[in-house]
């Protein structure tokens, strides 16, 4: 059984007046459930395209992807709304949800305890620092409790030490809900916290 699988995925993009650049070549992937998953590959390899393709954001020029509908994302970049306090960001994934509004609310306090921001929850993302932004970003991919969750780099903007307590706390939720993980990477700490880690390598997926 997979909760996410890839068949010989491809993908091109064009450029007006050259040749098409070929960035993905034939991505073949297979996630299991509760599997956690690294993918490592250096700069401009495509790992976020892939990434993308995976979470459905961007189409792949060929291939298929079999994936849940309900996918929870990590940016490296947080994606938190600036009008939006951090119990409403975290909620945000919540208003196309299927369960009563007082099932998510509980959920999503019970998260922003969980990730240590029970005091912030009536603040602005400018009232907190990176570190609290990125745990905010955490629980609001688990608040629908997915069965896959996907991670772009989601310590490429933290020092080592939060770096270090977000990893623990991906670990630790997406391990108490028995998600599964696909966490793109340069970090080998980040890729550490995974079952495997693969590396893109000309457009392809080889075991690291």
């Amino acid at each position: 059984m997979t909760v996410l699988g890839t068949i010989d995925i491809k993908k091109s993009f064009k450029i007006k007046g050259q040749e098409p650049i070929e960035v993905l070549k034939g991505v073949n992937l297979a996630v299991g459930p509760g599997e956690k998953v690294a993918i490592v590959g250096r700069s401009g390899a495509g790992k976020s395209t892939l990434l993308n393709i995976l979470g459905g954001l961007l189409k792949p020029t060929s291939g298929t992807v079999t994936r849940p509908q309900n996918i929870g994302f990590v940016f490296q970049q947080y994606h938190l709304m600036p009008e939006l306090t951090v119990l409403e960001n975290v909620l945000l994934p919540t208003m196309t949800g299927r369960l009563p509004a007082a099932d998510y609310l509980a959920r999503a306090k019970k998260l922003i305890d969980s990730v240590g921001l029970s005091s912030r929850i009536k603040h602005l993302p400018s009232e907190l620092s990176g570190g609290e932004q990125q745990r905010v970003a955490l629980a609001r991919a688990l608040v629908t409790n997915p069965p896959l969750v996907l991670a772009d780099e989601p310590t490429g903007n933290l020092d080592a030490m939060t770096g270090t307590d977000i990893l623990r706390m991906l670990s630790e939720l997406s391990r108490g809900s028995e998600v599964s993980l696909v966490l793109v990477t340069h970090s080998p700490q980040a890729a550490a916290v995974c079952d495997r880690t693969l590396r893109l390598e000309n457009g392809i997926l080889i075991k690291e």
